[in-house]
């Protein structure tokens, strides 16, 4: 972690940069995956606020999907 930042603060700035990074592709007409189509808001929440075990586990209980393809998905996001 660079000196000086939290991971409040970067959690903030990756989220900000992952904005940018969508009105980029926006405005080339390109689709943008951030990694969030078809996963519970409250498991986004949970992993980008760097609870990404629980969210794992929450998004497996909601799906029926095993532990190790719930943290794939957690990790893409």
């Amino acid at each position: 972690m660079p000196p000086g930042l939290s991971e409040a603060q970067l959690v903030d700035r990756v989220q900000r940069l992952e904005s940018q990074l969508a009105a980029v592709y926006d405005r080339l007409g390109m689709p943008y995956d951030d990694g969030t189509a078809g996963v519970p808001t409250d498991v986004v929440d949970m992993a980008r606020a760097g609870n990404r075990m629980r969210a794992a586990k929450l998004y497996a209980e909601r799906t029926g999907c095993d532990f190790i393809e719930a943290q794939r998905v957690v990790n893409r996001i």
